[in-house]
C-alpha cells in the first residue's frame, strides 16, 4: 500500500538541486554553465564553487612552485614538506567539494570560509 499523502518534490526544484550539486562536483567547468541559470540558488552555488575552484588552482600553483624552488634551495627537504602539504590540501579540497554537494542536495548554500567573503551576490 503506497502512501498517497507523501509530497514529491517538484521537477524544477529537483533539477535545481541537481544543477547545484553538479556545480560543486564538476567545478569550475559546470559553474560557467550554471552561472546564467534562472534559479538563484543554483547561481549562488555555482559562484561559490567557481571562486573555490579559482582559489584551489592558485594554491596548487603556489604549492608546485614551493616544491620546486624549496627543493632546489633546501636540497630536497622543501619538496618533501610541499608534497605533504599537497596531500593535505588534496584531502581538504575533496572534503570541501563533498560538503558543498551535500549542502546543495539539502537545499542549503555552503559558504567556504575566507573564500566566500569574496563572492559578490
Amino acid at each position: 500500500m503506497a502512501d498517497t499523502n507523501v509530497k514529491q518534490p517538484s521537477t524544477s526544484a529537483t533539477q535545481n538541486k541537481t544543477n547545484a550539486i553538479l556545480a560543486w562536483v564538476f567545478a569550475p567547468i559546470t559553474s560557467f554553465i550554471f552561472m546564467n541559470d534562472k534559479d538563484e540558488f543554483t547561481k549562488k552555488c555555482a559562484k561559490h564553487s567557481m571562486y573555490f575552484g579559482v582559489a584551489d588552482f592558485i594554491i596548487w600553483v603556489l604549492l608546485i612552485l614551493g616544491s620546486t624552488f624549496g627543493g632546489i634551495l633546501t636540497f630536497g627537504i622543501g619538496t618533501i614538506c610541499c608534497t605533504i602539504l599537497m596531500l593535505v590540501w588534496s584531502a581538504a579540497s575533496i572534503a570541501v567539494r563533498i560538503i558543498g554537494a551535500v549542502k546543495a542536495n539539502n537545499g542549503e548554500l555552503f559558504e567556504v570560509p575566507l573564500i566566500s567573503k569574496m563572492v559578490k551576490e
